[in-house]
């Protein structure tokens, strides 16, 4: 529970900090549609990452809603480390992510993943699709 207006805006700032973290890493790999990919303000209604074009939209299809924990995402962080770990053991010359299956009682499964795979996954599907496009 938040106490008083400083911790609030401590806690504003370290989500800010990420929403920033991420525009910034998006736009990295989709440059061509910078301009178009933008944080929203604290507090603020809706998606974290604004995605103020159709064209971005279509290149980057998702809505992103960011979290900063200080505590409580140790156990997710943890099954991250163990499939990383897995990983890192196998025998491949194919490129494999390691991803995180979690799911509360009553609530849909959940893929989670680190943000560079997922950032190289989307980037490779653009491409899938724009090639399929521009070969029919």
């Amino acid at each position: 529970m938040i106490r008083d207006k400083q911790e609030s805006n401590a806690r504003k700032a370290k989500g800010e900090k990420l929403q920033k973290h991420i525009v910034t890493e998006v736009k990295s790999r989709f440059p061509d549609h910078a301009a178009s990919i933008k944080s929203s303000k604290m507090s603020a209604h809706g998606e974290d990452i604004k995605i103020t074009s159709d064209e971005a939209r279509s290149a980057f299809p998702f809505s992103i809603e960011a979290k900063y924990k200080d505590k409580g995402l140790t156990s997710v962080y943890s099954a991250m480390e163990q499939a990383g770990r897995q990983v890192e053991s196998l025998t491949s010359t194919l490129t494999i992510h390691g991803v995180a299956a979690i799911q509360q009682q009553g609530k849909d499964p959940l893929i989670v993943m680190n943000m560079q795979d997922w950032l190289d996954l989307t980037q490779k599907l653009r491409a899938l699709s724009a090639n399929r496009k521009g070969g029919v």
